[in-house]
């Protein structure tokens, strides 16, 4: 079996959440919005759901939560939403690290023409420039995004007072929070954020499935019409089975997060496994290390010199694929060549640098003997690299 640890790609479904989906995926009559027993009961599933990623993101009402297909839409629902409540609007503020469903969203709303784009840069660690996003917001300010925890990187976010500075300005405020459940504790009250953005499938719900926060008294706009599902806030027959294993994943996730005993055992893992990596070679170093992180990831950077012919990040991941160790590069990639990464590049590393990296990131189910295979396998790998012609 391989060494995953590619867990912030996507994670396993737990156990407990599969056992939990099973009945429902063979509920012959499970629609919530039918008037009979069956319906009834499958509604009371979704409201139970509702309730555990409610407490997940420490929302005050149930009502706060909004069923979707991921993050990407849930991402997606909440600029849409923030661009349509203030209409007269045209700047959106963001950072250069986002992750590519918000960077794209942006990008298409720039390049249509309807409005400008503020990107706020990072320092070599990839801590915000928080004194150059305050002086950004304005009342021609729409909607600030915001990552809490950079899927890359690990790196956090420090935004304290950033949902107070928009509230002054009347700017929406959207926190994509997708790498947090399962790792820190996600509160949306003390965020003081006006949306937020979850994955199931990032902290061992099933794929297909994700959830918004919208603040109560926040002017929401769908995107997606139709029907009465999920308060006419997002139509369409409800994903039953899907949403109850996202309930129990998200109360299997926030009693992970909320132990500091568990937390720091990952952090304990991660930095065994860095230690490791970073000793294998001379020049090798950790990104974002001087910054706070999320326990369970590390983007290690090799340095295999500036020759046109040296070998990069995929050159490296193909022989651990061989190998049996899965990790991630942090980019798009093939076998042969790996794009530098975006968020390294404004992290101010070179194309060189940023193309020379990989990510590992780690579970709570993440064992030592993984952890060994990996380092013993990127020890092989390199070795191989530096002998060959």
């Amino acid at each position: 079996m391989a060494a995953h640890l590619d867990q912030n790609a996507t994670t396993a479904a737990a156990p407990e959440v599969v056992a939990a989906m099973l009945p429902w995926l063979s509920a012959p009559s499970a629609n919530p919005s039918a008037g009979h027993a069956a319906g009834q009961a499958a509604a009371d599933a979704v409201r139970a759901a509702r309730g555990e990623v409610a407490r997940l993101c420490r929302a005050r009402h149930t009502s706060e939560v909004v069923f979707t297909s991921g993050g990407t839409e849930s991402i997606l629902t909440a600029i849409h939403a923030a661009c349509v409540a203030q209409p007269t609007r045209r700047k959106l503020v963001t950072s250069t690290v986002e992750h590519s469903a918000t960077r794209r969203a942006l990008e298409v709303r720039e390049a249509a023409g309807t409005h400008d784009v503020v990107r706020i840069g990072v320092d070599a660690e990839g801590r915000l420039d928080r004194a150059a996003l305050f002086a950004a917001l304005d009342r021609e300010t729409a909607c600030v995004t915001l990552l809490a925890a950079n899927n890359e990187t690990g790196v956090v976010f420090d935004l304290v007072g950033v949902g107070e500075a928009c509230a002054r300005v009347g700017a929406a405020f959207h926190v994509d929070a997708v790498q947090v459940p399962g790792k820190l504790p996600l509160d949306v009250r003390a965020l003081a954020c006006d949306l937020a953005s979850i994955s199931g499938h990032k902290f061992h719900g099933p794929r297909g499935t994700g959830a918004l926060f919208v603040r109560d008294g926040f002017r929401f706009t769908p995107s997606i019409v139709g029907g009465p599902q999920e308060g006419e806030r997002r139509a369409g027959t409800e994903n039953l089975p899907g949403i109850v294993g996202l309930g129990v994943a998200a109360r299997l996730a926030r009693q992970k997060a909320e132990d500091p005993a568990t937390r720091a055992a990952l952090a304990a893992q991660r930095d065994r496994l860095e230690r490791a990596l970073v000793a294998l070679l001379p020049g090798a170093h950790v990104h974002g290390a001087g910054a706070p992180r999320v326990p369970n990831t590390t983007n290690v950077g090799f340095d295999f010199g500036a020759a046109a012919d040296a070998p990069d990040a995929a050159t490296l991941l193909a022989l651990l694929f061989e190998a049996g160790v899965e990790a991630s590069a942090g980019s798009a990639c093939n076998a042969r060549k790996v794009a530098p990464s975006p968020v390294l590049l404004a992290l101010g590393r070179t194309p060189r640098q940023a193309a020379s990296a990989l990510r590992f990131s780690l579970s709570h189910g993440t064992t030592e003997a993984e952890l060994d295979r990996a380092i013993s396998a990127t020890e092989a790998a390199l070795s191989a690299l530096r002998s060959s012609p």
